[in-house]
């Protein structure tokens, strides 16, 4: 990483987020009728921001709350997006909810650019895929929270003119 501002700091993950790894329940527990909680397992339901809610799960074993960083952890590995409310997550997320003094909205933009990067990290002859403790220590510069106001306002800016060209 290149040389962070003096007022900048560096940490893992786990210090200043909570990271739910997905297990996917029995599949006796799935179904199309809106029974339980949202179900996502991976990438396939990922659009823009939010995932398409295709399937519910009325035996949640990993639950994520509204709002938390969803990230692909396994084929592929990298994509985010963000949960449109509490839910179930398969063993091919995890679920992230930034803690202490970090922006959640700073830190899901964090996780979008480092997608390229994450999505070369991955492992395995099957297919690829991160580890949890690979999440918990992936590397986080944290700025003050006054600028991580203001790179927040300023990334929402750009993405509201791009949307609207």
């Amino acid at each position: 990483m290149s040389k962070l501002p003096n007022s900048w700091s560096e940490t893992v993950l786990a210090d200043i987020a909570l990271i739910e790894m997905g297990l996917s329940p029995d599949s006796r527990s799935y179904n199309s009728e809106g029974k339980g909680l949202p179900f996502f397992q991976g990438k396939a339901e990922f659009q823009a921001v939010f995932p398409k809610i295709r399937k519910w799960c009325s035996e949640p074993t990993k639950i994520v709350d509204i709002g938390d960083i969803l990230l692909s952890i396994r084929a592929p590995v990298g994509p985010t997006n963000i949960t449109p409310e509490k839910s179930c997550i398969g063993r091919g997320l995890a679920g992230i909810r930034a803690e202490t003094d970090v922006n959640q909205a700073y830190l899901y933009y964090f996780f979008k650019n480092i997608e390229p990067w994450l999505s070369e990290q991955g492992t395995g002859s099957t297919f690829a895929a991160i580890s949890g403790q690979f999440v918990r220590d992936i590397i986080c510069p944290v700025a003050p929270a006054a600028e991580q106001s203001r790179i927040i306002a300023k990334l929402e800016e750009l993405l509201t003119d791009l949307d609207a060209g």
